[in-house]
This record gives C-alpha cells, structure tokens and sequence, in this order.
C-alpha cells in the first residue's frame, strides 16, 4: 500500500529590467582662430656709386690740350730753349776763346749753328697706351636691414557639445512567485 503524501510545488518570483539606451550626441566646433602677419620692416642705405675717368693724359697724345696745361708746357719749353741757348754760347765761347790753339773752331761753330738736328720720322699711337686713360671706380656701399616681426595668433578653443540623456532601467516583476500543494497517493478506503 502506498503512502498519501503531499507534493509541494514552489515558483519563484522573476524580476526583469528592461534598458532604454538613449543615443548619445557629440559635436565638436572647430576652434576660433585669428592670425595676423604684420609686415617685416626693410630699411635700405646706400652710398651712391662714382665712375672718374680721366682722359686728359689721352688727349694730350692727340695735342688736344687745356689752356691752362699749354701755357705751362711752353713756359717748359722755353726755359729749356734758354738753358740748352746759354749752354751752348757758354761751349762756343770756350772754344773761340782757345782759338789760338787752332783746331778751326770758327768753322765748326759756323756749321753748328747754320744745319738745324735732322727730324726723325717714325710711327706712333695716339695714345701712346691704354694706360693713359685714367679709371677710378667706387662700387659705394648697399646696407639691407630686415626687421621681421611674429606673427600675431589667438586662438579661441570651443569645448565640445554633448547631448545625452541617462539611461533608464525599467524593472519590473516578470513571474510571480507562487506555492502550491497537492496530495498524491491519497485514496480512501470506504467502507459501507
């Protein structure tokens, strides 16, 4: 004979959660930015540059002469005339002086004076050379100063824009928690 026993059935009770993920939004402006370059500053000095060119011995080559060079180059001239003219009248006079020693002074002081040097022909330049013409050059002087300056930068930083919302945990009861019984094995004997 079995036994009647009592069966016990037990049901827990369940939570559940729900989540609500929200999208999150994050925008990032770009920055504010200012540059200015302000001019270098340039500041040029010079001394001007000089060309002397001298042609004065050149045109003398030509006898193209200043007045002011002729006459000094005839006063020249004739003050070596004068002294080569007493030179030789001082020379001559000795000679005649010692006439008596004979020699024949007179004749040959007679041909001295009356038959001029003879000229000597020849081939010449006008100018005599290149370097007669004087060239004197000064280059002067260039003097370059640059000042530059930095530029000049602001910057203004913007933070980023986020726009979000939490999230949410929706809890709620999913199953019930439950406790039944039930009897097995129960059977009555009747007796009539």
């Amino acid at each position: 004979m079995s036994m009647p026993y009592l069966e016990a059935h037990i049901r827990n009770a369940q939570i559940g959660i729900q989540y609500d993920q929200p999208n999150m939004k994050i925008k990032q402006p770009q920055a504010d930015l200012r540059i200015q370059q302000p001019a270098a500053e340039v500041k040029i000095s010079r001394e001007a540059s000089s060309l002397h060119i001298d042609q004065s011995e050149a045109r003398a080559d030509g006898d193209i002469k200043g007045t002011s060079r002729r006459v000094q180059e005839w006063a020249e001239k004739a003050k070596h005339t004068l002294t080569e003219g007493v030179a030789r009248r001082v020379r001559q006079g000795d000679q005649m002086m010692k006439i008596e020693n004979g020699g024949g002074a007179i004749p040959r002081i007679a041909k001295e004076n009356g038959q001029p040097a003879p000229k000597s022909i020849g081939i010449g330049f006008i100018p005599k050379s290149h370097f007669r013409v004087q060239i004197d050059y000064d280059p002067g002087k260039v003097d370059i100063e640059v000042i530059p300056h930095e530029p000049i930068i602001d910057a203004q930083i913007n933070k980023p824009i986020i726009d979000h919302e939490n999230w949410k945990a929706n809890i709620y009861l999913q199953q019930k928690e439950s406790v039944s019984f039930e009897l097995k094995n129960f059977n009555v004997d009747e007796y009539i």
